[in-house]
């Protein structure tokens, strides 16, 4: 509740500076800490639009609500049948693709705008910039290898395409929620709200989230990152000592 009174005053504010049509949105937490609990989070954004001073929320529109996670290499593998079993014969490594990617709209996106639209600003998985590494360097995936990344991520419940909704609730305002699974990666996110009326967008912003890890999950992963030589001794002996441990244990 409190987010929204300020996303309502926030709006009255820019409103009132004569702008065509303003967006404001806002997030109920937009800091994730990730502790040996944590089993995943959920989010709500709320958003305010409005078309004039004079009549300010009385326009239809439609809302797309993107979530970029921090990027990272993802390996995809592709399997064949070699006689009786199934093998991995291929692989394409994508270096810089999304670790979380999300998208809520507020009906389906092939209702909203077209695949041009979509395309020039990078919304939706099949317009992500995206390149792999092939022998010629740097290049877009072909479509197979595409969609396996996308198959693969969504398995993990990483990228969210058209899964969720967005729900208006009054004139002019909306709301959605965003679900981090347990297996979010570490690092700084970017919600962008783009707001489209007869095909075309009409307002834009973005609000940056952060997840990261705290207590012993900060210190241990500063040190694997930090120190991967030594956190995998570290972990050598850890392991060692408990079998050793088990067995003493178990002798009594």
């Amino acid at each position: 509740m409190k987010s929204l009174l300020t996303i309502l005053a926030t709006m009255a504010l820019l409103l009132s500076g004569g702008s065509a049509y303003a967006l404001v949105t806002d997030l109920s937490n937009k800091r994730i800490e990730i502790r040996y609990s944590f089993n995943g989070a959920d989010l709500i954004l709320f958003g305010a639009v409005g078309s004039s001073a004079v009549d300010p929320v009385n326009d239809d529109f439609d809302v797309v609500i993107v979530v970029r996670g921090p990027e990272a290499e993802t390996v995809v593998r592709q399997k064949n049948k070699v006689g009786p079993i199934w093998v991995n014969t291929d692989n394409l490594s994508f270096p810089s693709a999304p670790g979380y990617y999300a998208v809520a709209a507020s009906r389906s996106l092939a209702d909203i705008a077209s695949d041009a639209v979509f395309a020039s600003y990078g919304i939706g998985f099949d317009h992500l910039p995206i390149l792999a590494r092939t022998s010629r360097g740097l290049a877009a995936p072909e479509p197979e290898f595409r969609a396996a990344l996308f198959r693969l991520q969504a398995s993990r419940d990483l990228y969210r395409q058209e899964r969720d909704d967005v729900t208006h609730v009054g004139e002019g305002l909306f709301k959605t929620d965003i679900r981090l699974p347990a297996n979010v990666p570490v690092g700084e996110f970017l919600v962008e709200t783009f707001i489209f009326k007869d095909g075309g967008i009409i307002a834009r912003n973005r609000i940056p989230l952060t997840v990261d890890k705290e207590g012993f999950e900060r210190a241990a992963y500063d040190f694997a990152h930090g120190y991967p030589f030594w956190y995998g001794i570290t972990a050598v002996l850890v392991a060692l000592s408990a079998g050793w441990l088990a067995g003493v244990l178990g002798k009594k």
